[in-house]
């Protein structure tokens, strides 16, 4: 071993180096090629000294050989994160959003999901924590919401946290439109063909009901985006449409199932 000698009858063991195994795979693949071939332990030993791989004691004692991380692959990631600590309202990262979550969490996502180069798309942006995430793990993005606050938060947590300045953020609110809107009928005119379709069973509640009994309403309310166009409208007995109100059949679902 270039010189360096150390007798191993004092520990009562002898000279080892692997030959099997996933490490001595990884050897071979990554530091010394050939490693496996290599027959008898001397000199296998040495080519692990010219390697860098034993490590030799700063006073007496017995040579180690170096065993890197990233030869095993480690436990498989399980579903449950106990790692990641929920943000406290000290956190340097607080910015005062609701349901903001810890950037370190939204980057394991970002890392495990996707890879450098792709695009990330948050439909709900908020505060902008999937958007810091995915521009430090360099991923383009995409983020999308409602409210003019999230914009500003976008870029005032991109200059603050990364360093970016706010003209690498393109921030459009020219909202699109719909363009195959046209002057409808009045919703109510569809009522027999709605009857029709839906075999005359109410689509909330699914019980059967004369032509008179059921109302016309829309699935998704016109306050919140829906239209008069009948794939947007359906029958409901009078109960239903009640319990409905002004909500979205999603959350009529939502709420009958409680």
């Amino acid at each position: 071993l270039s010189g360096r000698y150390w007798d191993p009858t004092t520990v009562g063991r002898h000279w080892a180096a692997p030959s099997v195994g996933r490490y001595a795979e990884w050897i071979a693949e990554n530091l010394i090629d050939g490693y496996r071939s290599i027959e008898g332990v001397h000199d296998r030993l040495d080519a692990l000294e010219e390697a860098g791989l034993i490590r030799w004691p700063d006073k007496d004692g017995p040579p180690r050989l170096l065993r890197y991380l990233a030869a095993s692959p480690g436990p498989k990631v399980t579903d449950n994160w106990t790692d990641i600590s929920a943000l406290s309202s000290g956190a340097a990262e607080r910015c005062g959003y609701p349901t903001q979550k810890p950037v370190a969490l939204v980057e394991r996502i970002v890392a495990a999901s996707s890879n450098p180069g792709d695009v990330v798309l948050d439909p709900f942006c908020g505060c902008a924590t999937a958007a810091i995430a995915a521009e430090k793990l360099g991923r383009d993005w995409i983020g999308i919401d409602l409210s003019p606050k999230a914009a500003e938060l976008v870029e005032r947590r991109l200059e603050r946290e990364l360093g970016l300045m706010s003209t690498t953020v393109v921030h459009r609110d020219d909202i699109p439109r719909r363009t195959d809107v046209v002057k409808l009928p009045p919703y109510r005119t569809h009522k027999r063909v709605l009857y029709g379709e839906q075999a005359g069973d109410c689509a909330g509640c699914g019980c059967h009901f004369e032509f008179r009994h059921l109302e016309v309403d829309h699935v998704v309310p016109r306050s919140k985006g829906g239209t008069d166009h009948i794939e947007n409208l359906q029958l409901l007995c009078g109960h239903c449409n009640r319990v409905k109100g002004s909500g979205t059949m999603a959350e009529f679902a939502a709420k009958t199932a409680a």
